[in-house]
């Protein structure tokens, strides 16, 4: 599959995702509204590994699942609350913008983990980043 067009759809998923968080976020606590997305979102997966018969890769390497259920602890159960909490209490046109700017705290935090390089190109990334960030928070 192409990388450009899987990055487009997932931009089309989030963009659907922020639409139908501000319109249910009204008639339910976000953190509540959080627990709902990721309690679904979980069935719909089980039900995959179950089809696919990919459950087994579960138990095959550890470290790379302890990973993954902290970065689902960390994205979606935390992320994601404050995320829908802020969707609440902020427009949209503010909140996807200034939490769309996790790149910056990502290139960082590669570069001081596992020694990542700091193209021109990332810093120059991170400049704009803080600027449309900074220009939002106006």
């Amino acid at each position: 599959m192409d990388g450009n067009i899987l990055a487009i759809m997932a931009a089309l998923c989030w963009a659907i995702e922020v639409i139908l968080v501000r319109r249910g976020g009204f008639g339910l606590d976000p953190i509540i509204g959080t627990a709902v997305g990721c309690i679904a979102s979980g069935t719909v997966f089980s039900i995959y590994l179950v089809l696919t018969g990919s459950f087994h890769e579960i138990t095959t390497n550890r470290s790379a699942v302890i990973d993954f259920a902290l970065a689902g602890i960390i994205s979606f159960a935390i992320g994601h609350s404050f995320y829908y909490l802020a969707i609440r209490y902020i427009d949209i046109s503010r909140a996807v913008p200034i939490a769309a700017s996790y790149p910056l705290i990502a290139t960082v935090l590669s570069f001081l983990i596992f020694r990542e390089p700091l193209t021109l190109q990332s810093i120059s990334g991170i400049v704009l980043i803080v600027i449309g960030a900074c220009l939002l928070l106006i």
